[in-house]
Formats: C-alpha cells, sequence, structure tokens
C-alpha cells in the first residue's frame, strides 16, 4: 500500500493548521501545506505566529509532512528570500517541494530550477516540477525533459493526474517516464472533457475548485496508478464542489474513503 496524503488543495480555505486537523480526523497519516503563498488569500506561516500552530499541531497529531507548496519558478524568483519557508519545510520533515512553472525562457528556467535544486539538496527536500495545461510548462514530456536537463539528484516530477489528462497526456507517455523521476502523484478525478476549447481561466477553476473525488469521474485512475512505482506516495489533490460545504474534518474523510476504494481495486 503506497503513502497517502491529504494536499492543502483540496482544504485550501482551513489554512495550514486547519489542514493539520482535517487530514488528522479523517484517518491520514501525512499531509501537504501550503506554507508559501501563492495567492493574496494565503496565509504567510514562516517567521509569523501561525508557524508556531502549525509545529505545535504537527507535534501533537504526529502528522508527517510529505509536500509543502508552491514554489513557482519565475523569471525573477528570488531563492535566498525563500530560505525561511524552506528550512520550516525541512525542519517539519518534508520530502518535496512543489514547483510550476511560470518562465517561458527555457534557459533560465533550467537555470532557476538548478538553482533551486541547490539550496535545497542540503535540506534533503526534492525538487518536483509540476506541469499543467494553463502553465508555462504545460505537458509531461515538456516537464520530463526540464527535470532531466537539471542533472540534479534531487530533482523529480509530480504528476497530476487531471493536468495529464486535461493536457492530453496518454498512459504511453507515462511509461516513457524514467521510473527515478516519479517521485510523487497528485490524485483525483475529473468529468468528461467538455468539447470545444478551453480558456486557461477555465482550466484553472476547474483545477482549483472542481475535481472530482477518486472513482466519481472518468479518469482510468487503476490503470495510471499501475504505470508508477508502486511506493510512489499518493497526495490527493481533490477540491471538490460536491463537498465543499462540508466542515474540513468531513471533506478529508469523504476524500480519504473515496481514496481508499480506487487504491484498494484490482490492478488492470
Amino acid at each position: 500500500m503506497p503513502l497517502i496524503s491529504l494536499a492543502a488543495l483540496t482544504v485550501l480555505p482551513a489554512g495550514p493548521d486547519g489542514q493539520i486537523r482535517a487530514a488528522h480526523a479523517a484517518g491520514f497519516d501525512h499531509v501537504g501545506l501550503r506554507l508559501n503563498p501563492l495567492v493574496a488569500s494565503d496565509p504567510a506561516v514562516a517567521g509569523l505566529p501561525l508557524e508556531g500552530r502549525v509545529r505545535s499541531l504537527m507535534a501533537e497529531t504526529g502528522m508527517k509532512l510529505l509536500e509543502t507548496g508552491v514554489f513557482p519558478i519565475k523569471p525573477a524568483l528570488d531563492i535566498g528570500a525563500l530560505a525561511p519557508v524552506l528550512h520550516l519545510a525541512a525542519d517539519l520533515g518534508g520530502r518535496f517541494i512543489v514547483c510550476p512553472v511560470e518562465d517561458a525562457d527555457e534557459q533560465r528556467r533550467l537555470a532557476t530550477l538548478r538553482a533551486l535544486c541547490d539550496a535545497t539538496a542540503p535540506l534533503g527536500l526534492d525538487v518536483l516540477v509540476e506541469f499543467n495545461p494553463y502553465s508555462a510548462c504545460r505537458s509531461l514530456n515538456e516537464a520530463r525533459a526540464l527535470a532531466l536537463a537539471a542533472q540534479r539528484k534531487n530533482c523529480a516530477l509530480v504528476i497530476d493526474l487531471l493536468h495529464l489528462s486535461r493536457s492530453g497526456g496518454t498512459l504511453a507517455d507515462l511509461h516513457a517516464v524514467e521510473p527515478h523521476l516519479l517521485k510523487l502523484v497528485h490524485f483525483c478525478d475529473a468529468a468528461p472533457l467538455p468539447e470545444g476549447a478551453r480558456s486557461l481561466d477555465e482550466l484553472r477553476a476547474e483545477s482549483r475548485t472542481a475535481r472530482r473525488l477518486p472513482g466519481e469521474g472518468v479518469l482510468p485512475l487503476r490503470e495510471w496508478l499501475d504505470a508508477f512505482p508502486h511506493d510512489t506516495p499518493i497526495s490527493v489533490e481533490a477540491p471538490s464542489k460536491s463537498i465543499a460545504e462540508l466542515p474540513f474534518e468531513e471533506q478529508a474523510k469523504r476524500v480519504l474513503d473515496a481514496t481508499m476504494q480506487v487504491v484498494r481495486s484490482p490492478s488492470a
């Protein structure tokens, strides 16, 4: 049975402290936390009172940190300014930081990725490149090429199954990826693809608020999971409108129950 974690995005409005409580109440052993703000509504953590609450809750509940987000690779990324949050992630026992790509300049983003890997290697953190169809790195094949070009042992990929679907990725694309790059799965289901072209805003909105719980959509989840090394951790990233009005703890429980049904189902 692979390690299964609750991703921050699933219950993002709860904040990092609420994400820990929800994961623990639902029965998860691991949690992902958004310790580095991405949007204006995300609270800052490192060096502020919230950091103390996060540290205390992780100790009290015995939860383990799997991944930390979000660290976009931008044209003018100040890696030095990230030191407090990177050290916090490492202190909490985190394994991965998640890095979408927001720089279309191939040489510059590669240099930034290498510098980020060099900064995190002494902390024991792996840098995971994340592709999605509304970013500057839109496909699994493009993300794979970037990770390989980095030539850093702590550089790999996170494969978000919604993004794999919406970017046109296939099972053959997954099988073509070197196993050592397949470090983390962002797990969810999705509605059937609508007809016609979709705007970047529509793709972004689906990703952030309108995924489906595992087993409640049309993605070939079991088949795709079988393409990963058997011990690849699963981070359930399934913010869903169908459960958004429930208490965060109940949302997390519904997500875990749905995930376990898929993970325990027979392989194809």
